[in-house]
């Protein structure tokens, strides 16, 4: 009962745009680091999770959602497409709309590679989410 209203489609959805909003916030945000990390590219173990996460909510919201009908595979190239090119557009944004960050290609690859991870780990799991689904109904 408790994973059925968690799963449902008003809390997913919600789920999906606090996420996407936080993305937004900390893609355009001015951050002041009072801790300097030495090595290099570290905030692409960021950007990595930050888009595992991203991939695999909008993921939950298109496959489990009660109101849409989209199959396994159709939730799942949706939901990475759409976070592949919100990645992309935070990236421009950064590089348009603000004078203290810029558009770094090693970020969309970090970013890519969190959705790729959450898609290939998805697919391992593909069948049991499937029954997981179908036992809901």
């Amino acid at each position: 009962m408790v994973i059925r209203k968690l799963l449902g489609h008003n809390y997913l959805l919600l789920q999906a745009i606090l996420y996407t909003g936080l993305i937004t916030w900390a893609s355009l945000a001015k951050f002041v680091n009072p801790i300097q990390v030495d090595v290099k590219d570290s905030d692409k173990i960021a950007h990595f999770g930050a888009y595992f996460v991203f991939a695999f909510i909008w993921f939950l919201f298109f496959f489990f959602s009660q109101k849409r009908t989209e199959g396994f595979n159709q939730s799942l190239i949706k939901s990475s497409l759409i976070c592949f090119l919100y990645g992309l557009a935070m990236e421009i944004a950064q590089a348009t709309l603000t004078n203290y960050r810029s558009f770094d290609w090693k970020d969309v690859l970090a970013n890519t590679s969190g959705i790729i991870f959450v898609v290939i780990l998805l697919k391992v799991f593909e069948n049991k989410l499937i029954k997981f689904k179908s036992s809901r109904t």
